[in-house]
């Protein structure tokens, strides 16, 4: 498995939205998380940035109102878990945070497909 660099999936929370688009454009994880020091407060996903889009929001806008603050998250790489969230909720990836909300690690669907051919070839 490649080493997983979260700086690849956040992005800070004063950021806008075409900065999102471009984490989002880098990580292939149709979403970014949003950070505030070392603090994770939202998700940001494409579905989040086309409705702001949509509505008419300027591209350069601040991401403030368009995240959303209430996200699944785990607080070890349990990637059993981590496919029941990507299958109870349709999410592409799922943080695993520590007690302090800092990010750890980021589990994507990508890992859990990959454990299964491993699995399976042995």
């Amino acid at each position: 498995m490649s080493e997983l660099k979260t700086d690849d999936y956040t992005i800070p929370d004063t950021a806008t939205l075409l900065d999102a688009v471009d984490v989002i454009t880098h990580n292939h994880s149709r979403c970014a998380i949003t950070i505030s020091g070392n603090k994770v407060t939202g998700i940001i996903s494409e579905g989040d940035i086309m409705r702001a889009l949509l509505k008419g929001t300027d591209i350069h806008a601040p991401l403030a109102g368009f995240t959303n603050p209430s996200f699944k998250f785990l607080q070890s790489r349990d990637l059993t878990a981590a496919l029941g969230l990507f299958h109870q909720h349709g999410i592409s990836l799922v943080p695993v945070l520590d007690v302090d909300f800092a990010l750890i690690d980021v589990i994507l669907l990508r890992d859990i497909l990959e454990q299964a051919t491993l699995l399976k070839g042995a």
